[in-house]
């Protein structure tokens, strides 16, 4: 049997002496500090420490070393058990002493219930307990009880049975011109058609510690499948199906079945404005002052002036949008047009152009402004991730911004709430410098006000107490949405061509204006700087 050295302490008429009994069949060898240990614990002094490293060197090349370590007559010390539980309760383990050369032997019972009093109440192993105490197997650790281990689950998943990633890119030409006529960016369903299945979330098992409490596996992930109009479940709400024919689109996992809704010519005096739960299919323009709202795709074969367009999936313009500073486009999905002109856009997906021109556009995901121009001047351009452009900025110096690392939505609620809190604060300051006042002619007439006064006094205190709790609410916001973009910072715009000083570069909450311009550059974040590379 597998068996480490040990120690003994032995008593003689001059004092008290530690003896070795030599390891066997590959057992751990005499320590030092296992001889300390187990002297503090029990409280025993001890005159030298240097005597013990001078006996465990003797026990090494004498398997019997006996030295003198104390010149007390110490008393009889008895078997001594160490108990000890890992951090984590996975495993508790014993470790035991012999007794002194005087002492006598603890029993199997006295040591159960010294593990009973440790906490220790689930998967005792006795038989590791009567296997170490009918051995005698000291200074060696012995598992006693083990932790029955959770069993992991799985996360829930979601199939789709239609292609919910199309690619939504236009096809470039070889003279570098994008040709948006040919865009496959409906995806087709018949009626009844299975849509997708879900396998429910599987929690696992919990566990037990050594100490009888629960081992709670880890979090998995839970999904229910989202979804709109003209789509139905399953009873047991693992399937999902469609009661149209029509297009399916997926945004932001949920999923949309919608027939498509056309306008022959304009969107003008002869429509009005569209609001449709499909899709919209417009032949011809979209004119100034008229909107065009739709819960799935917009696709508009002419031309968009300074109009709104607002959907809950994709954005295709086949020309492009001259916004006149009234323009806006707002989707769900991916934005693809020719062209952006002085125009607000934001896309839940990525924004795909030839040119952006003197506009705010910002995408969830990347903006990509490539194909015979590849232009972007003036404005604010903002994306998640990444930016691609051939050209940005002009060499008149136009101030154009590009900006990635930080999610856009986050960063303007940020920026609305420090507003709403500064006015908040303002108006706090207006109303307490009225209730001093108040307060001052409330001194002078001996706590008394006319009507008229005592009601703007009770209800700009009022107002004070909700404004307080509104900043309260605001700054705990405020707080959550700093920690996320501070946790960003990943990002990269690249330009193929020329990036012309003027352009302002932010990745994350670093920032560069380009004082000379860069030829075929990426730029990065690197610590507190902008790092240009070349591409």
């Amino acid at each position: 049997m597998r068996r480490n050295a040990f120690f003994q302490l032995v008593h003689k008429e001059d004092g008290t002496y530690l003896k070795s009994y030599p390891a066997s069949e590959g057992g751990d060898p005499l320590s030092v500090q296992d001889i300390i240990d187990y002297l503090e614990r029990r409280g025993l002094e001890y005159d030298d420490p240097a005597i013990l490293k001078t006996f465990v060197e003797l026990a090494e090349i004498d398997d019997n070393a006996m030295m003198k370590f104390t010149s007390k007559k110490l008393l009889p010390e008895k078997e001594f058990p160490v108990i000890t539980v890992d951090p984590r309760k996975r495993a508790a383990k014993i470790r035991l002493y012999p007794p002194s050369s005087k002492g006598n032997r603890i029993s199997i019972e006295d040591i159960k219930d010294l593990i009973e009093q440790a906490g220790i109440k689930y998967g005792l192993i006795e038989k590791n307990i009567e296997i170490m105490w009918k051995a005698r197997l000291y200074c060696t650790d012995i598992l006693i009880a083990k932790a029955k281990m959770p069993v992991q689950g799985k996360n829930a998943e979601i199939t789709y049975y239609f292609d919910a990633e199309k690619t939504c890119t236009p096809k470039v030409a070889e003279d570098g011109s994008v040709d948006f006529h040919h865009l496959d960016m409906i995806e087709k369903v018949d009626e009844g058609q299975l849509l997708a299945t879900l396998r429910p979330a599987d929690y696992g098992e919990p566990g037990i510690d050594v100490t009888g409490e629960k081992i709670l596996p880890g979090k998995v992930k839970t999904l229910i499948l989202k979804y709109g109009k003209h789509i139905r479940l399953s009873e047991d709400k693992l399937e999902m199906y469609s009661e149209i024919s029509g297009n399916v689109t997926l945004v932001n996992d949920t999923v949309f079945v919608s027939d498509m809704y056309e306008v022959a010519g304009d969107v003008g005096a002869t429509t009005g404005d569209i609001d449709y739960a499909g899709s919209v299919t417009v032949a011809g323009n979209v004119l100034t002052g008229y909107t065009v709202k739709a819960e799935g795709d917009i696709i508009v074969n002419g031309a968009v002036e300074g109009a709104t367009l607002q959907a809950g999936g994709k954005i295709i313009l086949k020309s492009g949008i001259q916004g006149m500073q009234k323009g806006v486009m707002e989707s769900g999905g991916d934005i693809i047009a020719n062209f952006i002109e002085s125009s607000q856009v934001r896309a839940g997906g990525r924004i795909m152009t030839d040119a952006i021109l003197h506009s705010k556009a910002i995408a969830e995901d990347s903006i990509s402004i490539q194909g015979k121009r590849g232009l972007v001047v003036g404005g604010m351009i903002c994306s998640k991730s990444r930016i691609e452009a051939k050209t940005a900025g002009s060499t008149m110096g136009t101030v154009t911004e590009l900006e990635v690392g930080i999610d856009p939505m986050v960063k303007e609620e940020y920026v609305l709430i420090e507003k709403e809190m500064s006015k908040l604060k303002d108006e706090k300051e207006s109303l307490l410098q009225n209730l001093k006042i108040l307060k001052k002619r409330m001194a002078q007439n001996k706590g008394k006000l006319d009507q008229d006064k005592m009601a703007i006094y009770q209800n700009s205190t009022q107002r004070v107490l909700e404004i307080e709790k509104e900043l309260e609410e605001h700054s705990k916001r405020h707080d959550e949405l700093g920690e996320e973009l501070d946790a960003m910072g990943e990002g990269r715009v690249i330009v193929y061509g020329v990036a012309y000083p003027g352009v302002k570069i932010t990745v994350a909450n670093v920032s560069r204006e380009l004082k000379q311009e860069c030829k075929y550059s990426a730029f990065v974040r690197d610590g507190a700087d902008i790092r240009i590379t070349a591409i």
